[in-house]
């Protein structure tokens, strides 16, 4: 394994100036979801230089490349997932490589998704001699905003040859730089968003008594929602209603007909989301009934939440740990209530996923979703050796 180690470490020095000049281009020209069109271009481009096979506009702008190992014992398949797609904000780093399309920008780091991904899968193809089996590389759109994972799962990619375990790796602002957080179990929420609607009678604010404020049934009802989480959940589990926004009214002394909410239900398990949704309804019930309006609730399921394999967070913590060192391999970190839709994938087959800390000082994190968002190239060499090493541990296990 030492000299394999060895191998993976110069290789990921021969190709390091090609994946940072590939991260900058999709740095500079961010795409929003399904808009991926010249960051597949980008990745393309590399693939035929390398004569690597691949297929592409799977879910509009995704890319599978596959890669096959030489050696004939366990004939094994691992995928590996990068997502490509931007973010609506304006760039505010002052980067020479800074966003040149106004309004988007890569601030979330999959634009090092991306390049890292494609970093492992040049080492593995100048390794293919030291495994068997085959390796899949994903190069997903639209994470951010209505998914590409499951688009691209149900347009195949996880047969032919059959995937038997998946892995994918976040840059994180929460994590110091040469640390990873790897742990079993729970790891992200699964999220729900829902439209709520009270409708009432208007009126003048003068005579609130010939009305129905809907308002009103809007105020009681994000007063009592609270509740499902503290007084219906168990104290030790976690979940989180959040109301992020609500229109009514158009002037100062008119009690308005409607009043319009919207909000997202986050869970770490597929029980406590049944009972958030329960809640949820029956009490824009009651709020309606007591009040005597009525009410029109729109309720999504969107991702569920993202679960890693204990034996697959096992082998990724063995992968990074020959990286970083065991000390920087954090086991023991607690879930995030955001939300992933990689947890299509680990839902679908055994899999772990991966935080990659890009943080120098966690007083001052680098910030995700921001405009100032920004972290150092370096980084991308743990990308390019934890993805590499985390597939060939999985390949070459008994």
């Amino acid at each position: 394994m030492q000299q394999i180690l060895s191998k993976i470490e110069n290789l990921t020095q021969k190709y390091y100036a090609d994946i940072v000049e590939l991260r900058h281009a999709i740095h500079m020209h961010p795409e929003l979801e399904f808009e991926e069109e010249n960051t597949a271009n980008l990745l393309c481009e590399i693939l035929d230089k390398y004569k690597i096979k691949y297929k592409r506009n799977i879910a509009k702008t995704g890319i599978l490349a596959q890669i096959d190992g030489e050696l004939n014992a366990h004939k094994k398949c691992v995928l590996l997932r990068a997502d490509m797609d931007a973010l609506p904000v304006q760039e505010e780093t002052n980067l020479p490589y800074a966003s040149k399309i106004k309004g988007k920008m890569h601030a979330c780091g999959h634009d090092g998704h991306s390049a890292g991904l494609m970093g492992a899968l040049l080492i593995l193809n100048e390794l293919k001699s030291e495994f068997s089996g085959s390796v899949k590389f994903m190069f997903q759109p639209a994470e951010e905003g209505s998914g590409g994972a499951k688009p691209m799962i149900e347009a195949g990619i996880l047969e032919n040859p059959k995937v038997d375990a998946v892995f994918g790796c976040h840059l994180w602002g929460e994590g110091l730089e040469n640390t990873a957080q790897i742990m079993s179990g729970e790891m992200m929420a699964g999220v729900d968003v829902f439209d709520l609607e009270f409708i009432g009678r208007g009126g003048h604010g003068a005579h609130p008594h010939t009305t129905i404020d809907p308002i009103v049934m809007a105020a009681k009802f994000i007063s009592d929602i609270q509740c499902a989480i503290s007084r219906r959940l168990r104290p030790v589990d976690a979940g989180v209603i959040t109301i992020g926004s609500i229109h009514a009214g158009t002037t100062f002394n008119v009690i308005p007909q409607n009043a319009l909410l919207s909000g997202t239900v986050r869970f770490l398990s597929e029980e406590n989301q049944a009972l958030l949704q329960k809640a949820i309804e029956n009490t824009a019930k009651a709020v309606a009934l007591e009040f005597g309006g009525e009410f029109r609730l729109d309720y999504k399921r969107e991702y569920p939440p993202l679960i890693n394999d204990a034996k697959m967070a096992l082998l990724a913590r063995r992968a990074f740990a020959k990286v970083l060192g065991e000390d920087n391999v954090i086991s023991d970190a607690k879930p995030t209530m955001g939300a992933e839709d990689f947890a299509y994938l680990t839902q679908a087959r055994k899999g772990a996923y991966i935080f990659v800390g890009i943080s120098k000082d966690l007083k001052n994190p680098t910030r995700h979703h921001s405009s100032t968002f920004c972290w150092d190239d370096e980084n991308l060499k743990v990308l390019m050796q934890g993805d590499a090493l985390m597939a060939l541990e999985f390949l070459n296990q008994a």
